[in-house]
């Protein structure tokens, strides 16, 4: 474990917007946050936090401290990976995002098995369907499905995806099924709805264009999990990648529907920022979880 300085302290501090939120993601108490900030203002001579009862937040002296120290703090900690890399074993923290449904039966169990391979090293899983800034939130890698965003972080690619249409027996044989996009104005769309969420759109494709077809329905959530609890108890239709589905898909719990119409080229993607120098446990990580993907039971119903 790194020794921890005043500055990634106050850092964390601003970050987490609490005292007792960085201090679980430093793993240390409360008190010694607090004496850590006290000690950093005392030697500056400046009050960089101001401190309520629900929330802190910073002051223009500590606004102006916190964009210095970031950058103070990544380069040190990137010098510290370094050096890690010149011992045997990998050491420090991954901090990884992931959605919903990927992220609890996939990527976590993998990132399991990856930590008892290497006990030296710290994972962070944060765990949302929203799209989490990588940057703003102080992460390493952030696991997304579809097409590759435009962007400046780097991308690298660990499986291949397929997002699927799809009811139950019931809802289809009550409501039918669809054979044109344009028969999605007839049906009852479980939708993913969160801030800046898009996925009032599907996503289709015909022939080389790809479609964003708008679609509605009297259901949403912001985990994609409860959206295919929906559909399987056969109130709607559901639109979500194979690697969340496949059990059901396998059990016939859940039928695909327009699969004529499935965008093509999709993958799983890992995202990060543009460093000069990544450390080494992230490659590994990567390499890991692109070999054990490969071996998942999805593999079943992706394209060849």
């Amino acid at each position: 474990m790194h020794r921890i300085d005043d500055e990634q302290v106050f850092c964390e501090v601003v970050e987490h917007g609490s005292f007792s939120d960085a201090g679980r993601a430093l793993r240390v108490s409360t008190a010694v946050i607090s004496a850590r900030i006290a000690r950093l203002e005392e030697r500056l001579g400046l009050r960089l936090l101001n401190r309520t009862t629900r929330s802190v937040v910073t002051t223009e002296a500590g606004q102006v401290y916190y964009h210095a120290c970031r950058e103070v703090v990544a380069r040190m900690r990137a010098a510290l990976d370094q050096l890690e890399e010149m011992q045997n074993a990998p050491q420090g923290v991954i901090k990884v995002t992931a959605p919903d449904v990927l992220g609890r039966e996939v990527i976590a169990p993998l990132l399991a098995e990856f930590r008892l391979l290497y006990p030296s090293v710290d994972i962070r899983l944060h765990i949302a369907d929203r799209v989490v800034n990588i940057i703003d939130e102080s992460l390493d890698l952030a696991i997304r499905h579809g097409y590759p965003e435009a962007s400046s972080w780097v991308l690298r690619p660990l499986a291949l995806d397929r997002w699927v249409t799809c009811g139950s027996p019931d809802y289809l044989a009550g409501q039918g099924t669809p054979d044109s996009v344009a028969d999605l104005t007839e049906h009852n769309c479980l939708l993913l709805r969160f801030h800046g969420s898009r996925q009032f759109q599907w996503q289709y494709q015909h022939g080389a264009d790809r479609l964003y077809e708008k679609v509605g329905g009297s259901m949403d959530a912001s985990a994609s999990g409860v959206l295919a609890s929906w559909a399987k108890a056969g109130l709607g239709l559901v639109q979500q990648s194979v690697w969340n589905l496949h059990g059901d898909l396998s059990s016939g719990a859940l039928v695909p529907v327009l699969e004529g119409f499935e965008p093509k080229g999709l993958r799983i993607n890992a995202l990060m920022p543009d460093r000069e120098h990544r450390p080494a446990k992230i490659g590994l990580l990567l390499d890991f979880l692109a070999e054990r993907m490969a071996q998942h039971p999805s593999q079943t119903y992706l394209p060849s």
